[in-house]
């Protein structure tokens, strides 16, 4: 390689945040960003960082059980994890406290995520009694309940539902029930999106979703790894945001049903930050990164383990 072509590739490896630029004397060295320069690009105004188009190659180059998400994250999980937290079955009459307690974490933090203004005490009354918070809006308290409608499907259904088009398809009908129009339920998105905040542009095109999410559901089933199935959810359907809206919340409900048809305890989310949560997206969004997401996810599940044993 001639040596301005070098220097040339290297400056836009910069430009992108992928290498991070130092100089020692005389000496020039360049090193991959790690988080603390990754959170110093996402400070910059959304409208100076560097555009980003939908990229193929971040889900193509994905190999089912060669490549991972986890990757570190995993042996973290697996020194925790052990016979006593495997759960036989979610069955209302032998685990009902686990079943609420999961309904009542899972729609409060999926829904504040979503700025949602309920707070713990609200949604609890809410999922147990039916009863709305005063001063809340229709749209905060339908919010919830689709939240709790769905849950109760995937744990109801869990030993006939499978990985596939029709599952996500059921679970965005039922979290945007009364949210969305009708014909934006379960249904690929046939108009443009903007991401708010973000240079990234998803794919406009009905066609190329359904056959991007189409190789996404391929690779998604031949994972053996459920956490691994669980973060290439979370991270990809809002990548590819297949739905008009709701994408982000089909996916924190979603990521859930690998650990709940294998009876692993599930993943809340409760204690994330809703900084942390939009940083990983962005990372994902504009620099197909998904690093600080598996983090997140590590971290939320560890903390949280053992409020559903």
């Amino acid at each position: 390689m001639h040596e301005s072509t070098l220097v040339r590739n290297l400056e836009k490896l910069q430009k992108s945040w992928l290498l991070v630029k130092q100089v020692s004397w005389k000496n020039t060295f360049y090193k991959l960003c790690g988080e603390a320069q990754i959170r110093k690009y996402l400070e910059t105004d959304f409208f100076s960082r560097p555009k980003a188009a939908y990229n193929p190659n971040f889900l193509r180059d994905y190999i089912p059980n060669t490549s991972s998400f986890l990757w570190d994250n995993y042996r973290k999980i697996q020194k925790t994890i052990h016979s006593d937290f495997i759960l036989n079955s979610y069955d209302y009459q032998s685990q009902l406290r686990v079943i609420e307690t999961l309904l009542i974490d899972l729609s409060f933090a999926s829904s504040k995520l979503e700025w949602n203004t309920y707070s713990y005490l609200d949604t609890e009354v809410l999922i147990k009694y039916g009863e709305n918070a005063k001063w809340k809006t229709a749209l905060e308290t339908q919010m919830i309940l689709n939240h709790k409608k769905v849950l109760k499907y995937i744990i109801e259904e869990k030993n006939n539902l499978s990985l596939a088009r029709k599952t996500f398809f059921e679970i965005h009908s039922l979290l945007a029930d009364n949210i969305l129009i009708d014909s934006y339920l379960g249904n690929i998105r046939s108009t443009p999106v903007k991401i708010w905040a973000s240079t990234y542009t998803p794919l406009s095109s009905q066609l190329e979703l359904d056959i991007e999410f189409e190789v996404f559901l391929e690779k998604l089933q031949l994972i053996e790894n459920p956490f691994e199935q669980s973060l290439f959810i979370l991270v990809f359907i809002p990548y590819f945001q297949v739905f008009y809206d709701v994408n982000k919340r089909v996916s924190r409900i979603a990521c859930n049903i690998p650990l709940i048809k294998n009876g692993l305890p599930p993943l809340s989310l409760l204690q994330v930050s809703e900084r942390d949560y939009i940083d990983a997206i962005l990372w994902v969004y504009e620099l197909n990164d998904p690093s600080l997401m598996a983090k997140i996810y590590t971290d939320n599940y560890l903390l949280n383990i053992e409020r559903y044993i």
